[in-house]
């Protein structure tokens, strides 16, 4: 019941705070093919994590400048680290509305990107306020329960198997 109440509160801060109304009209004609730097959130489930390494893979072929989103324990997991730029975060970082804490939020809100994707496919609060933090005029992820709010670009994920998700989520983002 308290869980339930304190997203609530939490989706009411990251519209109050964070979010950022675009108003000029965004051009999605090659958006993400001419973008130069792109931060990704990298997923909290394991089997996803996993399985979204192929983005990661197409956008380095393809010279993007990338910079990962993640915890820091899971920083092991990524292959030829040198290859990316990070950003990590403690646990500890998280407020019991399940924000960025304020030097974690003062550490994102000087960066600025060209694309934002977060690659969680369910809810997760701390992780859209995250991608409205980071300046950015396009963010991308799956679609979720509030997330019209929050995302310029979104997949409806019908499957339930995260490797097929994450390749049509690559598949949807080489249309842009």
């Amino acid at each position: 019941m308290f869980e339930a109440t304190k997203r609530r509160i939490a989706h009411f801060l990251i519209r109050r705070k964070y979010l950022r109304k675009n108003t000029k009209p965004i051009s999605y004609t090659n958006i993400i093919r001419k973008a130069q730097s792109l931060f990704i959130i990298m997923p909290k489930q394991d089997t996803d994590f996993y399985h979204s390494m192929c983005i990661l893979k197409y956008y380095q072929q393809n010279k993007k400048i990338i910079t990962l989103f993640l915890p820091e324990y899971k920083y092991n997991l990524i292959p030829e680290k040198e290859k990316f730029k990070f950003i990590s975060y403690h646990p500890k970082q998280i407020t019991r509305f399940y924000l960025p804490d304020k030097k974690l939020t003062d550490r994102l809100a000087a960066k600025e990107f060209d694309v934002v994707m977060d690659l969680n496919r369910s809810e997760d609060v701390f992780y859209s306020a995250v991608t409205n933090i980071i300046k950015s005029e396009i963010r991308v992820s799956f679609a979720k329960n509030h997330s019209d709010s929050y995302y310029n670009l979104q997949l409806a994920n019908k499957q339930s198997d995260p490797e097929t998700s994450y390749s049509n989520f690559l598949n949807y983002l080489k249309m842009f």
